[in-house]
Formats: structure tokens, sequence, C-alpha cells
């Protein structure tokens, strides 16, 4: 089912339950509030019929015979009620109106007993409903009061004809109100699907989604957009990486290939063929650490390591220790308020590492390499050429290698690795003249 035909049914079984809990509601409150009416104009009649008996008894000439004081007073009730009075025994003393009311147990009951209180029924006489009052007379007996409520079973009627008329008519609008709702709704999104859908056909990410809609859909489509924009923007940097790593791996792979060739010849000398076989094993160097390197930039480590928190001081020291045990260099690290930030450890000691691999290079034997944490602040130090202006804005790209440097082993990768890792940890890495001569690049890690 699709999302429209879902917020059409939904919207349509919504309404359905409102209607009808209104409708009966209101059907209900109507009833009542008749009934009530009616409830109240027996109530009316019997304060009438009790107001005119104490006025008969007190007007009673004791000398002279009087008429019955209850004929008097029931006189005004034989046009609009069924009167009806009746001895303790049940039987009919008087009667007014075109119907015999019921006698019931219930009936005796209050005749019997003056002070056992009324009783209001709803009853059927020859197909007329009436509403009945049951009331107790002082000297025994009962009087029943009943009024005609044929009128208002036919409002009740007419009411509930009237609400079953329009509650198929509300559901209807209803249903047409939430089509148009969804169709609103789903028409947006259904552009954005057939979008994507169209996307990964012709795999085209340079697509731009215009979509009107509400906030939300201008939201979702400019979230969308993002989202093409940073995948094309990883396709061409995926382009380019398998660009320039072709472009790198065909020098030492066509040196590999030219040596070997050398070494296929018969009339070598010892010293040429041992001297080929060092610059193979130099290229096979180099070619294993560009794939590493390939490696590091090619995976995601957000994807593979968590966030921890480390001490930056006890981190650069450790990657001091053991760039000193496999190079012989000393390394100093220094320190001031050391901070401890959150980072992916593995990917930490690799851009560390880098920057120390850099330095230990570039960098004269008889100078020091160093490392200072100021705070969050990591600083790589040496004190060699440096790098020029022209060059400091290049030297992250990938396979970027200054023209001093190129005759040096290097892949270009291990400044993009340091720049790289920067990007993931929202850190901003930078690079500034050391002061008599050198480079000093450092990472700062936001608070």
């Amino acid at each position: 089912m699709s999302m429209r035909t879902r917020l059409m049914v939904t919207t349509a079984v919504i309404v359905v339950i409102v209607v009808g809990v209104l409708s009966a509601g209101i059907y209900s409150t109507f009833s009542r509030q008749l009934v009530r009416q009616v409830d109240k104009t027996l109530d009316d009649r019997v304060v009438m019929i009790a107001d005119s008996l104490r006025r008969a008894n007190s007007m009673q000439n004791p000398g002279r015979r009087q008429r019955n004081p209850l004929d008097d007073a029931l006189l005004p009730t034989r046009f609009d009620t069924v009167t009806q009075v009746i001895d303790i025994n049940g039987l009919v003393v008087l009667a007014l109106g075109e119907a015999d009311l019921p006698i019931t147990q219930q009936t005796l009951q209050i005749a019997n007993n003056p002070l056992g209180g009324s009783a209001r029924n709803t009853i059927t006489v020859a197909g007329n409903k009436y509403r009945m009052l049951t009331v107790p007379l002082s000297g025994g007996g009962a009087l029943q009061i009943a009024k005609d409520i044929n009128d208002l079973q036919r409002a009740q009627n007419g009411m509930r004809g009237w609400l079953f008329a329009l509650g198929p008519v509300g559901i209807v609008v209803a249903a047409v109100a939430g089509w148009w709702v969804a169709r609103r709704t789903a028409k947006p999104i259904q552009q954005l699907a057939t979008a994507a859908e169209e996307i990964a056909r012709t795999r085209d990410l340079s697509t731009t989604l215009e979509i009107e809609g509400d906030s939300e859909i201008q939201q979702l489509s400019s979230s969308f957009n993002t989202m093409l924009a940073a995948l094309q923007l990883s396709n061409v940097q995926q382009k380019q990486l398998v660009q320039d790593a072709s472009h790198e791996l065909r020098t030492p792979l066509t040196s590999l290939r030219a040596n070997a060739e050398l070494l296929q010849r018969e009339n070598l000398d010892e010293t040429t063929k041992q001297s080929l076989l060092r610059d193979i094993a130099a290229e096979i160097d180099e070619l294993t650490d560009l794939s590493s390197e390939l490696t590091a930039l090619a995976s995601d480590q957000r994807l593979v390591e968590e966030l921890q928190e480390i001490d930056l001081l006890e981190a650069c020291e450790d990657i001091a220790t053991r760039a000193s045990r496999r190079t012989g260099r000393s390394i100093a690290v220094s320190s001031s308020h050391p901070a401890s930030v959150k980072v992916r450890p593995s990917q930490f000691d690799r851009a560390i590492g880098n920057l120390v691999d850099n330095a230990l290079k570039f960098c004269p034997t008889p100078d020091n390499v160093e490392i200072n944490v100021v705070g969050s602040r990591v600083e790589v130090v040496d004190h060699g050429p440096g790098i020029s202006d022209a060059d400091k804005p290049l030297v992250f790209d990938r396979f970027y290698r200054a023209t001093a440097t190129r005759a040096l082993p290097g892949s270009g990768l291990g400044l993009a690795i340091v720049k790289q890792f920067a990007d993931d940890h929202h850190a901003i890495v930078s690079i500034s003249d050391t002061p008599g001569g050198g480079a000093t690049i450092a990472l700062t890690f936001a608070n």
C-alpha cells in the first residue's frame, strides 16, 4: 500500500471514529435534554395539582357539602396529559385522557406507602409512547400522570436520520481532503524517489534537485543535494586518487622492470649486479610504503575505530620513543599544560608519526626533532631547510612534492594523511617557519 493510500485511509478512519463519537454524543445529549423537559413538565403538573388541593382544602366550609377537590385540581391536566388516580388496591378511582395507564407492582407499592417516593417510566400504550410519573397520595393511593412523547420520538428519529445522512457526507469529504493532503505530501517524496532512481541508473551525481513543498520537504531536498555534492566530491577525489596512484606507481614499476631486464644480461659484473639488487630493494620498499599510505587514505577510520580520550603528552612520548628506536635519532618532547582529547588512536599515531618521519627526513642529522604539547596543540618542529611560502598551501595535497624534495624518497602522501586526520577530528593543521630555519607543523584540537 502506498503512502498516499495509507494517509487517505487513515484520515477517513479517524473521521469515521470522530463523526461516530460526536454523533452518538450529540444524539444522547439531545435525547436526554428532551426527556428532562418532559419530566419537568410532569413535575410542574404534580406541583400544580398539589397547590390546587391545598387551596381547595383551605377554602372548604365545614357546614356545606363540597365537590371532590381532586376533580378540580385535575381539570387543567386533561388537555395535555393522561391522568389516573388509583387506590391502595390498584383500582382506578379517576381517569382523565384517552389511554389507560398500566398498574404495576411498583405502582401498588407507591400507592400503599405515602413516603415511598416516586417513579418515572417510559411506557407504550396502544402503540403510543408515554413518559409517566407516579407519586403517592397523602391519604393512600397514587397519582399517575403521563405525557405523550411521540413528538419527542419523531424529533429523535429526525436527528438520527440527519446524523446518519451527514455522517457519510463528512466521511467522503474527509476522504477527499485526506487524498488531497496525501497527494500534496507524497508528490515531492515521489519526485525525490524518482530522482534517486534516475541517479542510481545514470550514476550522474551532478544532478541538483529542485522540489517545492513544505519546510520539511525543502529540508529533505536540501539534505539530498548536500549528500549528492558530497558523493560527487568523493567520486572526484577517488578518481583523482586512482589517477595519481597510477602515475606514482608507474615510476618505481618502470625502474623495477628496467633493473630486472639488466639483471638478465649475462655479462654483468658482480658490482653492477649488487647495485641493481639494491635499487630493486629500494624500489620495493618505496612501493610498500606507497601501498600502506594509499590504504590509509582509502580506508575510512571513522567506520572502523571509535573515538577514545587520550593524553596528548603520553601519546606523543610513545610516538617519539618508537621513532627514536627505529631511526637512532633523538626526538625531544616538551609540554605545557598538556590536555586530553578524543581521537581515534591509530589514526592519531599515524598522523603524528608521519609528521615526525618528515621532520627526521628533512632535518640534518645533528639537529634534533622536537614535539611540543601546549594545551590541546601538538607541534612537530624541525631545523631543516623549511618549506617555501609557495609550497605551503600545496603540501597537504595528495602526491604533491616540492621541487626541492623530489629527489628524496617518499610518496607525497604523508601530509595528505595528516590533513585527512585533521578533517576527521575537526582539528586545524598549520605550517609556520621555525626560528633559525626549518618548519613547524601544528595540529590544534577543538576544546
